[in-house]
Parts: C-alpha cells; sequence; structure tokens
C-alpha cells in the first residue's frame, strides 16, 4: 500500500490511493509522514478547488 499512495504525484488529480481511515493506521500515518506534510496540503487545495467550481456553490 506504501508504494501505491507514495507514487500519488504520478496519477494526480484524477487518482489518488489513500489509506483507510481507520485508527489501526496511526501506525503506517507515524513510519509515512510524508502523506501528511505532501499529499494532504495537495489534497485539501484540490477539494477547495473542485468546491469553488461546484454550480452548488452559487447559490
Amino acid at each position: 500500500m506504501t508504494d501505491a499512495v507514495r507514487a500519488w504525484r504520478s496519477t494526480w488529480p484524477h487518482t489518488l490511493v489513500l489509506p483507510h481511515p481507520s485508527p489501526r493506521n496511526n501506525l503506517w500515518l507515524k513510519r509515512n509522514p510524508w502523506f501528511e506534510e505532501a499529499l494532504l496540503p495537495e489534497l485539501r487545495l484540490r477539494v477547495q478547488q473542485v468546491l469553488r467550481q461546484s454550480p452548488s456553490s452559487k447559490s
């Protein structure tokens, strides 16, 4: 799983492999700090962009 998540830039922004949001993945998150440092900020920005473009947000 780590290799697939780490390669996120190769499929960004159309496809994004993410770890399951389970508390059991806390150890994985601690071992892979790049996930929160590099990937999550980009994902947050992309979500904001998509929401701004959404027709429902123009009410």
